[in-house]
């Protein structure tokens, strides 16, 4: 018997050589390749059990692994689930790095301040609060004809504006409003100022005749033609109207635009009304121009919460393609945050598809079936993807979600330090307090100047 075995045990097949790609055929039930190892920890993937790393700028760079044609993320998801907890601890751990700043639009809060107000607060930064309903000196003001954007840029801000209170404008009332711009400028100028919002309001109302090619429009045309404009910009000169104290005026001093990280408190302006379009439509030129320096090294994040304010208004999406599009070359990464793909009308607003398909990262949190259909069907998701978002039981539960990096699609647990828990944690109104948290702490590095 013993002999048999000895037999048996001598015989021996021929080693099989093959590849890694081949023998992921013939094992499946392996984890996804990882990703590059370079940029910061965001938790581990579920099926691996690695590390999982992520980082915009340097999967962009030609000697990653797989590399992204952009640096743009779109996150959705259902609240409660770990949009604001990822996108919090992604801001805190990259700002270890020293080439990197951040831009928040917070749009979402309690007891009149926003989520990030916590963060801001432990980082020694003062969040930027704009306030709706007049010049109160509670807030700020910035001016969409700021002399640090163009003065061409300043024209499709303007038109934006006018669309998004008053419609589409006419080609009439664009020329109309074109002269009362540049006579803006030139009355500013000889008053040695900066040109504000009432320069308009005065121009439209009170017009000089103007030549159209060879014709000379008279100023009873003028105010015809520009009557569309001038009402759009007395709603937001007027002292009376809602909307005053938001633009018209010089931008507000003291506003550091060269701080690592700049939050805009935006939890005053009401969701639904034109206040929050009509701040989207300023407040992307005015960091295109006034945030971001040319020729420097600084790899820049703007995040967008509530960003459906952008992608519905066909005016305010207008204006961030132009902005997303070229952030390659602006060293820019978009961060758009979602709750619902669905409530978009993606297909009616050619704008806002573009900004969409920019993004080569999605992060998706658990959605309801309808939701996620939705979803996976615009984004084209494998059908185990589209099961994992409908599981918020298990697969996407809390801190999970399905990661879509280029061509690449992991299942990621999203992993946080006790001090990381505190700050971001949202919950605290709908929860018991806890015992403590047994994970470890991490410290921050304040971003007040000078500090030690």
């Amino acid at each position: 018997m013993l002999e048999l075995v000895r037999r048996q045990s001598q015989t021996g097949r021929r080693a099989l050589r093959t590849t890694t790609a081949t023998a992921s055929g013939l094992y499946p039930a392996v984890g996804a390749p990882s990703s590059d190892p370079r940029g910061v920890i965001i938790g581990r993937e579920i099926y691996s059990g690695k590390a999982y790393i992520y980082d915009p700028f340097i999967l962009y760079d030609p000697s990653a692994r797989e590399r992204l044609p952009s640096g743009h993320a779109l996150v959705l998801g259902k609240s409660g689930f770990g949009k604001s907890s990822l996108e919090k601890c992604y801001v805190l751990r990259q700002l270890r790095f020293r080439d990197r700043s951040f831009c928040v639009l917070d749009a979402q809060g309690e007891d009149g301040v926003g989520e990030w107000d916590s963060i801001a607060r432990a980082l020694g930064v003062t969040p930027i609060r704009l306030v709706y309903g007049g010049e109160d000196g509670e807030g700020v003001r910035l001016n969409p004809l700021d002399p640090r954007i163009p003065s061409q840029y300043q024209f499709k801000v303007l038109c934006s504006m006018v669309e998004i209170i008053g419609g589409p404008l006419s080609s009439k009332s664009e020329f109309s409003l074109s002269v009362a711009h540049a006579a803006a400028q030139v009355r500013a100028a000889a008053e040695e100022r900066v040109a504000v919002l009432s320069d308009i309001h005065d121009a439209l109302t009170n017009p000089e005749p103007a030549m159209l090619g060879r014709r000379e429009v008279g100023v009873e045309d003028m105010v015809e033609w520009g009557q569309p404009a001038s009402l759009a910009m007395d709603q937001l000169c007027s002292p009376t109207r809602d909307l005053a104290g938001l633009f018209n005026g010089p931008t507000t001093p003291g506003i550091d635009l060269d701080a690592r990280l700049i939050v805009f408190d935006l939890t005053r302006l009401p969701r639904e009304g034109e206040a929050m379009p009509l701040l989207m439509s300023v407040i992307g030129p005015w960091l295109r121009y006034a945030w971001i320096k040319p020729g420097d090294s600084v790899k820049r994040t703007l995040i967008v919460e509530e960003a459906w304010h952008i992608l519905s208004h066909r005016p305010v999406a207008r204006l961030f393609e132009e902005f997303v599009r070229y952030g390659r070359r602006l060293g820019l990464s978009f961060w758009a945050i979602l709750h619902h793909l669905g409530d978009l009308m993606v297909d009616e607003a050619p704008e806002a598809a573009a900004i969409l398909k920019l993004t080569a990262t999605r992060v998706l949190y658990h959605m309801d079936k309808a939701e996620a259909d939705v979803t996976a069907d615009y984004l084209q998701l494998p059908d185990w993807a589209r099961e994992a978002l409908i599981d918020g039981a298990s697969r996407c539960s809390p801190g999970r979600a399905v990661w879509q990096v280029g061509n690449r699609m992991h299942l990621v647990e999203h992993i946080r330090s006790a001090t990381e828990s505190e700050l971001t944690n949202t919950n605290r109104k709908m929860t018991e307090a806890s015992s403590g948290s047994q994970a470890p702490a991490a410290p921050l590095i304040s971003m007040r100047k000078n500090a030690a």
